[in-house]
């Protein structure tokens, strides 16, 4: 009888221990998802000094870094935003590797964009590469709106780990720019030219009905 009682006692306490070690388990789970949350978007990778990125945006440069992060080369593409508009170069750009610095300076309503790379990936972000992605989305990098600059950015961000994919030879995933996406790059005034030629052809057009009818020999034979 005494045996049984013990056995029960133990059973009990078990029960109790467990109950006390689950509760300290899912709490400190919780407490691990609630780091993994804060943290995930403190990432080394974010640094948004003027609180313009949208969860969408700190998503994407997240998810991109982390698949880096798997590879034999660990490329990274860091997005800084500064509350200024000049001396956007990262002090640390020099000692930098297989890095691109995305920098973003802000003063009110306006907004300067420019990238930056280590000197391992300055053949594939050439002077000609860098300016064409960020002209490619002028129009939403200037705009006023925060969900219209995130999503210019966020395709700047995507044309950034584009081509640090082509250079590196990986395989393009979900977070890269789709071929019509990239020929907006390649050909960022292509939408611009019908509209340049017919520019031409009025100023052309005007430029022969003022000289026919206002030049002083035409007006002399009248």
């Amino acid at each position: 009888m005494s045996k049984l009682r013990l056995t029960v006692s133990m059973w009990n306490n078990w029960r109790i221990n467990w109950k006390k070690l689950k509760t300290k388990l899912i709490f400190v789970a919780a407490l691990v998802g609630l780091f993994c949350t804060v943290t995930g978007f403190a990432n080394a990778n974010i640094q948004d000094n003027s609180h313009l990125l949208e969860h969408t945006t700190k998503e994407l440069i997240v998810a991109k870094n982390d698949r880096y992060w798997q590879t034999g080369e660990q490329p990274q593409i860091i997005v800084r935003t500064l509350d200024r508009l000049d001396k956007l170069t990262p002090n640390n750009l020099a000692k930098a590797k297989r890095t691109v610095f995305i920098v973003v300076g802000t003063k009110g309503k306006k907004r300067n964009v420019q990238i930056y790379s280590s000197k391992d990936l300055h053949g594939a972000f050439t002077a000609d590469t860098r300016g064409s992605i960020i002209r490619s989305q002028s129009e939403q990098l200037r705009s006023s709106s925060k969900a219209e600059f995130n999503k210019g950015l966020r395709f700047v961000f995507r044309a950034c780990a584009t081509t640090i994919d082509q250079q590196y030879q990986y395989s393009f995933d979900k977070y890269d720019l789709t071929n019509d996406e990239r020929s907006q790059i390649t050909h960022p005034h292509r939408l611009a030219l019908p509209i340049a030629l017919a520019l031409v052809i009025v100023v052309a057009g005007l430029y022969y009905f003022f000289r026919r009818n206002f030049h002083p020999k035409n007006r002399a034979q009248k």
